[in-house]
């Protein structure tokens, strides 16, 4: 084989292996920046889910607190009721008296 062709094909063969260290580095980038992205994914689906359990937290407190305020009306309407029942007995029995 002639000099030339395989100082041809050693040059083919470096310019290949150069592609190739190119290529690796490429994808060791890409490697990398996927690495960091899921880490931050994990950390905010770590946050997301930290949220979603306060919010959850909270919102049974609210319902609790509905649910109280919900009793102490239906209290407050029975109390209403009884005491206009009272008021109209006292008018009637007014107008009785203001009637002897």
């Amino acid at each position: 084989m002639p000099k030339k062709r395989v100082e041809e094909k050693g040059k083919l063969v470096k310019e290949a292996i150069d592609d190739l260290e190119a290529e690796i580095r490429r994808l060791r980038k890409d490697k990398s920046s996927s690495v960091y992205q899921l880490r931050n994914i994990n950390k905010n689906m770590g946050n997301t889910e930290e949220l979603e359990k306060r919010l959850r937290e909270k919102i049974a407190q609210l319902d609790a607190k509905e649910k109280e305020m919900q009793d102490k009306k239906e209290k407050l309407r029975k109390k209403g009721d009884i005491l206009s029942e009272k008021l109209t007995k006292i008018k009637a029995i007014k107008e009785q008296l203001n009637q002897v």
